[in-house]
């Protein structure tokens, strides 16, 4: 009984990651627009929605989305540790959606809309503006490749054959990211600033591959998920206090560190609701896609806000998700055929 018990907590967000990945991309949405709400100065309905949503998620979806993606590169190359592999797996899953509507994106916005010509866009389009003036519109994709790229490396200290080293590593790892950007933050400001929003998200990808070992093994994540709970309940406390004072110790980065940790309490409540309800096939049918869902909404996004289409507004914000829903199921089916055809000898 207890090792069925431990095996079925070990493999619940395993077994519906599909539905976790729909469930991530559906609330970037919706912070998007409460973004755009806030942004807007807006008051009445919108603002009460805005303000009610980022209190119980918030950005909770990208750190999900960042966990996820640890976890399941964890089982890829557990499974088939050849790099050659592993890597062209990850780049056939990326690059072509990024091609498409990061190119055509860029295009529009850099080329045709702001005219700021072609040494913008192939800052933009390669993403080296990001890390050199903090253009977050494709952030994710400027994180992530680099995450791939280091990720064998990962692999190779979690999956060490000593599992209390294993585990002590990884934390110090964490540890180590959370306070680089710390330091980052007091050595160069600018820096920090520009890029920020990628580097807390590290942790919550370590923290992901580690719980695809946790998985794999069938072994319980039940410490770590406790543990992670009590962190948020932590600096959740410290974020209150520095609403109350203001010079409270480590006020500027209790929001931050904070949401390294909360979103873990909304992704094992998803996880057992969704585990509860046996799955959604609509959430599985977008987490398939949740890639190039993301990649057209951003863009999409940016070219309306752009045009005057200010997506601040609901008619103008559903009409964005409607184009963009359409858009990436497109484009992710006709990838899964292209690279379902046969390769020639």
């Amino acid at each position: 009984m207890k090792s069925e018990k431990t095996q079925r907590i070990t493999t619940n967000i395993s077994n519906v990651r599909s539905e976790l990945f729909g469930f991530s991309i559906i609330s970037i949405i919706l912070f998007h627009y409460c973004e755009d709400v806030q942004d807007a100065g807006f008051g009445g309905a919108a603002a009460v929605f805005a303000r009610g949503y980022n209190l119980l998620l918030g950005s909770s979806g990208v750190e999900i989305f960042l966990f996820l993606s640890g976890m399941g590169l964890f089982y890829s190359m557990s499974g088939n540790p050849r790099l050659s592999d592993f890597y062209r797996k990850r780049l056939s899953r990326v690059l072509p959606a990024y091609l498409i509507f990061g190119g055509a994106g860029f295009a529009v916005l850099d080329l045709l809309l702001r005219q700021t010509g072609w040494l913008r866009f192939s800052a933009d389009f390669s993403m080296i503006s990001f890390w050199t003036e903090g253009v977050r519109l494709v952030w994710y994709i400027a994180l992530i490749l680099p995450l791939y790229l280091l990720f064998p490396l990962l692999y190779r200290l979690i999956s060490l054959p000593d599992k209390r080293l294993a585990g002590a590593l990884t934390a110090a790892l964490i540890a180590a990211v959370i306070a680089g950007c710390l330091l980052l933050h007091f050595l160069s400001p600018a820096v920090y600033d520009n890029i920020e929003i990628a580097l807390w998200r590290v942790a919550p990808f370590i923290i992901g591959a580690w719980y695809g070992r946790k998985a794999r093994s069938g072994e319980s994540f039940t410490a770590e998920a406790v543990l992670l709970c009590i962190l948020a309940a932590c600096f959740a406390a410290l974020s209150f206090a520095t609403r109350v004072r203001a010079d409270f110790l480590w006020g500027v980065f209790s929001l931050r560190i904070g949401a390294v940790f909360y979103p873990f309490i909304v992704l094992f409540a998803a996880t057992a609701v969704l585990t509860r309800c046996g799955g959604s096939r609509f959430l599985r049918s977008v987490g398939a896609a949740s890639l190039e869902l993301y990649l057209s909404h951003v863009i999409l996004r940016a070219v309306m806000n752009q045009i005057g289409l200010k997506t601040c507004y609901p008619h103008f914000y559903l009409l964005c998700i409607a184009f963009s829903a359409a858009l990436s199921f497109a484009v992710h089916k006709l990838q899964n055929i292209y690279l379902k055809r046969p390769k020639a000898n």
